[in-house]
């Protein structure tokens, strides 16, 4: 076996061998500590109870397809949105000064407040999860890339501009490289909060989604499958995270980190 694929099978064994051996370490004490007590279904579910729930739920794909749709619908918008105006930003004075202001009071508005009046507006469909999903993830992209584009050094920034560089060229050739760690750390934020986004607008506004599963199994008492959901939100977001990890090694060719940190 070559010597890089051997150090590649060692770091991905300290990857994955510590959090799956806790995660196995808790579910063994949750299992044994359930079944020793007798702890009722309806208040703490063995996990033996959750994975059969798990594979007897028939529609469960049916909704998490839903509540993935209007997430990454959402974050699409923000993701475009929030890169064009931070570029404006940067650019622009009459921007930063005019922008900045109402984008961080709309980042201290909680957004909880918001679905009941865009379902006012937009009706019970997919328009409204989705805004909502946009303007939860908004905040972190646009900031974010804002900082990263800031970051270009300066005396690149000095030279474009000598050699009469147009703010275009500017951009795309000495300030997007530099932002794309930042702008990649926004992502990974914006990706779970429009998952965020769109459960909590299922709560008030649907009758289909891991939201609306979820309200209504803590309703019914039905924990088990109130964890099922739990579980899919949360291998969702990790995969997003992870997905987005791999697309930043790829654009910034395993330098991102560092020069986001």
């Amino acid at each position: 076996m070559k010597t890089s694929t051997k150090m590649t099978l060692h770091k991905l064994s300290w990857a994955v061998l510590p959090p799956l051996i806790i995660l196995v370490v808790i579910i063994s004490a949750w299992e044994g500590s359930v079944q020793l007590l007798n702890v009722p279904a309806w208040l703490l579910p063995a996990p033996s109870d959750i994975a059969v729930r798990f594979q007897s739920t028939q529609n469960l794909w049916y909704h998490t397809g839903l509540t993935l749709l209007e997430a990454v619908l959402g974050f699409t918008i923000s993701a475009v949105l929030g890169v064009s105006i931070a570029a404006g930003i940067v650019h622009s004075r009459f921007l930063e000064k005019g922008l900045l202001p109402f984008i961080i009071v709309s980042n201290a508005i909680p957004v909880i407040a918001l679905v009941p009046l865009l379902t006012i507006w937009f009706g019970f469909g997919l328009l409204p999860k989705v805004l909502i999903c946009a303007i939860i993830s908004f905040f972190p992209v646009v900031t974010n890339t804002t900082r990263g584009l800031k970051s270009a050094d300066r005396r690149v920034v000095e030279f474009m501009r000598s050699i009469n560089a147009s703010r275009l060229q500017l951009l795309l050739k000495v300030q997007l490289p530099t932002a794309l760690p930042f702008i990649f750390a926004g992502f990974k934020i914006a990706a779970s909060l429009s998952l965020v986004g769109a459960v909590v607008a299922e709560f008030y506004s649907s009758g289909v989604g891991l939201g609306y599963l979820i309200i209504t199994s803590a309703t019914e008492l039905r924990t088990d499958l109130l964890f099922v959901c739990v579980a899919v939100l949360a291998a969702l977001g990790v995969t997003s995270f992870v997905l987005f990890g791999r697309l930043e090694r790829l654009a910034t060719r395993g330098e991102g980190a560092e020069a986001a940190g």
